[in-house]
């Protein structure tokens, strides 16, 4: 610990370690000429619906192949949001009133939210040393009326997977993977999302990749991506290989939503998607310097330990978790790395998504 300074806290009137604000955004801070050509192409086509206009470049199309191909799957299916595309698989596996959805207790509240709004009830699992859904409570929340998983791949880290897919093959469930937080991490070499029947990514502000909102769930089966395409866009008013024919479910027209990706979106996204790979090696080379140099500070006090590490499941971890012994002194750590320019802060305030009020006392707009 020699190269470490000994010098007054910010928080106790010294100077900040970090003299300039750090751009925590990650797929913002790489925003370029080419984002800048590709939104300006759209512009000038006048045709920024997805589906029509004088002169389609089909953007969003063209992401939807590349991400695609990028993780693996056979179909993806652009959405406004990561929680329109959360709702987008729901609808897609018939997730609907009288049916559970077994989520983790520590989660983004858009999770439980996506749940709610398919008319489901999410049911809450507890979550293992890495912060991710623990596959060993699965069976404490199975019940006749469970229809799915849902678990988060937190932080870029991955969940379990193995476990939480035998459970679900063993009791008939499905598997919808909520990977918001981590597009382009791997799973024992797999992308996360490409695991279960179906997965959903968020590109947000906050996200790896962003175009500041939007999001897209990938499929491998050929019915999932058309009811998802169809439920995305209004129970298929323009969705079919040729714009502008309807399509139905069943042979019956169906009511959907409009969770629709613009145009200027794809562009950007389909920029964003190259530059992937060298943020993902950025991220676990900054990653890996933080995490030794915590490593060395845990090692010396007792009551402050690092998240267990799984090289198969934390490649790109997004964030270094520390754990303390209580909720006033994590408070003070986070409120002095603050002070000297880090980010920092309790996951999610140090509550369970199920204590956020809204949640815990169920309002909703009706």
């Amino acid at each position: 610990m020699s190269d470490i300074i000994e010098a007054p806290l910010a928080v106790d009137g010294g100077a900040p370690v970090i003299q300039r604000e750090l751009n925590r955004y990650k797929g913002a801070a790489v925003i370029g000429d080419e984002e800048k050509a590709a939104v300006l192409e759209v512009l000038e086509s006048q045709s920024l619906f997805r589906y029509y206009g004088p002169h389609l470049l089909s953007k969003v199309a063209q992401f939807e192949q590349d991400f695609a191909g990028h993780v693996g799957a056979k179909h993806a299916v652009g959405a406004s949001s990561g929680t329109a595309a959360l709702r987008l698989g729901l609808a897609a596996l018939g997730v609907g009133p009288g049916c559970e959805v077994i989520v983790p207790a520590v989660t983004f509240i858009a999770s439980v939210g996506a749940i709610v709004a398919a008319r489901a009830r999410p049911v809450f699992a507890e979550v293992d040393e890495t912060m991710q859904l623990d596959p060993a409570d699965l069976r404490r929340c199975l019940t006749p009326r469970t229809k799915a998983i849902m678990p988060v791949h937190l932080g870029g880290v991955a969940v379990d997977m193995d476990a939480v897919l035998d459970f679900a093959r063993t009791h008939g469930l499905t598997v919808i993977e909520d990977a918001a937080q981590s597009c382009g991490s791997l799973y024992k070499g797999r992308p996360v999302g490409t695991l279960g029947h179906v997965g959903c990514f968020s590109f947000q502000l906050e996200k790896n990749i962003t175009s500041g909102e939007g999001g897209i769930m990938v499929t491998d089966d050929d019915e999932l991506f058309r009811r998802a395409a169809i439920y995305s866009d209004q129970g298929g008013q323009f969705w079919t290989a040729h714009a502008g024919v309807r399509d139905t479910v069943g042979g019956q027209p169906v009511i959907g939503d409009n969770m629709r990706m613009n145009e200027i979106a794809g562009a950007i996204l389909g920029c964003q998607l190259h530059k992937l790979p060298e943020l993902l090696n950025r991220m676990e080379r900054n990653t890996a310097i933080v995490r030794s140099a915590v490593q060395e500070i845990a090692d010396e006090h007792p009551g402050l330990y690092l998240r267990p590490s799984h090289p198969d499941r934390d490649r790109h971890a997004l964030s270094v978790l520390v754990y303390l012994t209580d909720a006033a002194q994590a408070d003070a750590v986070a409120q002095a790395l603050r002070g000297e320019g880090v980010p920092a802060g309790k996951v999610y305030g140090g509550l369970p998504v199920y204590a956020a009020p809204q949640i815990l006392n169920q309002w909703m707009i009706t």
